[in-house]
């Protein structure tokens, strides 16, 4: 979450040095937009696994909370083995298209030339990130435990 919050922070100083510079100096850093644009990316990729873990994610919990024991922890259990296996799949698209990026020597069409390679990287590996947060909840459920924070919402919202 750290990571994110630079991330953010970061974009947050890119953009207010972007329009002072042309309000008042005449002077663009010309590639605000582009790595606003990669910061914006690494903020959500990296936040996705502690968003996870503090429950922020939106929810529909309307077969959940009716369901209690079994059918709770079976319901529980698909859910995660779905979303596991979709951010599995998601996450093997994103290094494949990382390294070959980095093999081909793609770059961004903007005057950094920035290799697409390293934004690419971040996503994959907040979708690593997620990824095991991910097994580790299913851990948790397989064991009996609680897979939810204490923290992960209100149902009456």
């Amino acid at each position: 979450m750290a990571a994110s919050s630079v991330a953010v922070v970061a974009m947050m100083l890119l953009v207010t040095g972007e329009v002072l510079g042309r309000n008042f100096l005449n002077v663009s850093i010309l590639v605000a937009d582009e790595f606003a644009a990669y910061l914006l990316v690494a903020m959500t990729f990296v936040g996705l696994a502690p968003t996870l873990r503090d429950g922020g994610f939106i929810r529909l919990d309307t077969f959940l909370v009716r369901t209690r024991g079994a059918g709770r922890r079976a319901l529980d259990l698909g859910i995660i083995l779905v979303a596991a296996a979709y951010t599995a799949i998601l996450d093997w698209y994103l290094w494949a298209l990382a390294l070959k990026s980095f093999e081909l020597g793609t770059t961004s069409i903007q005057v950094s030339r920035t290799p697409l390679w390293i934004p690419q990287v971040v996503m994959a590996a907040g979708g690593l990130f997620l990824l095991f947060e991910l097994l580790a909840r299913l851990a948790l459920v397989v064991t009996g435990q609680e897979s939810e924070p204490q923290s992960a919402g209100n149902p009456e919202l």
